[in-house]
């Protein structure tokens, strides 16, 4: 079965500087080792930001990104980079032309946020994040994004330029050409004497880490690392029969009735016994959970039908096996991986056990 060719993307932020598009492409074009030449380039910034790139890279009058696409880019090979790249933070409908409260910050961070998990969605693409541009906190909140939603073929950098050339404004990137321009003083720089050089950054992958829901749906940045702080803490459940909820972590876990009950049965009886031989059940106790929730006339009317299911060996195994599953899906789709480790229904020995240390029943 043939895959779909990997889509490169190149993903930055910028502030007033988007020589930072340029200068990353030059480092990730002209690398010896291997070549990473992206499909199209995405630029996160605020409206001011949008508008200098807009006119230093892509207006005819000044064109940088054209100028290094003509002297870098293969023939052939076009790089997706237009107005429709360049992606301005908003709050409340407008557009921001800085960041100058928590407000701000908030928005920003949920915008990056959300295209991170947005670009990670389709398999077929490979994100190369540039932290270089923007306030520090931008390159700061991108990184974390990429830690939250990168996945193994996603890279993460900061370009690196030497002294003059970093603070030029007339400097985009190394032309083949030796070319003269200014630093912000004034005094004259040969490009030949450029550097340009790309520092990878590690990613500690923690995508796997958050509940499935955050993985299918972007959310807001607080919650994400709310999720993720509140999965360190000690195991703790809270049972709440009036409800026939179940309570991990502060978060509700949403789980059938059966299996609420099963779930509340394995961690009171483990906590109490350590191990437990499930397939060694009473019968009252298999048919307390089988009939959780139940009225007496359910009950009445399949209590023979349980007794049969009961007696079973295999039915009984099916039963507290489909149990387990379902439990663990509950619990993966609301908790995540961590979560999950913490609150599922482990086997050692053939026995099961949960590891909590706080059971409480409301």
């Amino acid at each position: 079965m043939a895959h779909n060719a990997t889509r490169k993307i190149l993903l930055a932020v910028s502030g007033m500087s988007p020589q930072i598009v340029t200068e990353t492409l030059y480092a990730l074009v002209t690398r010896e080792e291997q070549p990473w030449i992206p499909d199209e380039i995405h630029l996160l910034s605020t409206q001011e930001g949008c508008v200098r790139a807009r006119n230093e890279l892509l207006h005819e009058s000044r064109d940088m990104f054209g100028k290094f696409c003509r002297e870098y880019v293969p023939q052939g090979h076009v790089i997706k980079f237009d107005d429709s790249c360049l992606h301005a933070f908003h709050r409340d409908g407008e557009a921001l032309n800085d960041i100058r409260d928590l407000g701000d910050s908030a928005v920003v961070a949920d915008a990056i946020a959300a295209k991170v998990w947005a670009l990670t969605q389709d398999e077929n693409t490979e994100i190369h994040a540039s932290i270089a541009g923007g306030r520090k906190s931008m390159g700061f909140l991108l990184g974390y994004a990429m830690s939250l939603y990168g996945r193994p073929q996603d890279r993460l950098s900061h370009v690196l330029v030497n002294d003059g050339f970093e603070s030029s404004n007339d400097f985009y990137f190394k032309p083949r050409k030796s070319t003269i321009i200014h630093d912000r003083n004034g005094k004259p720089l040969d490009t030949a004497h450029a550097v340009i050089s790309l520092a990878q950054i590690p990613i500690l992958h923690l995508r796997g880490k958050l509940p499935k829901a955050m993985q299918k749906h972007p959310v807001s940045f607080a919650a994400l690392v709310t999720a993720l702080n509140a999965s360190m803490n000690e195991p703790k459940s809270v049972f709440n029969p009036a409800t026939q909820s179940l309570e991990c972590h502060g978060v509700e876990v949403e789980m059938s009735p059966v299996n609420y009950a099963f779930y509340r049965y394995v961690a009171q009886k483990s906590q109490d016994e350590g191990l437990v031989d499930l397939m060694d059940m009473e019968e009252a106790d298999f048919l307390a959970i089988k009939f959780y929730g139940r009225d007496r006339w359910y009950q009445e009317d399949h209590r023979q039908e349980a007794a049969t299911q009961f007696a079973d060996k295999q039915s009984l195994k099916a039963f507290i096996n489909d149990r387990k599953n379902e439990i663990k899906n509950a619990l993966d789709e609301r908790l995540g991986l961590i979560g999950l480790q913490q609150y599922a229904i482990k086997t050692r020995r053939g026995k099961s056990y949960v590891e909590i240390d706080t059971i409480e029943i409301n």
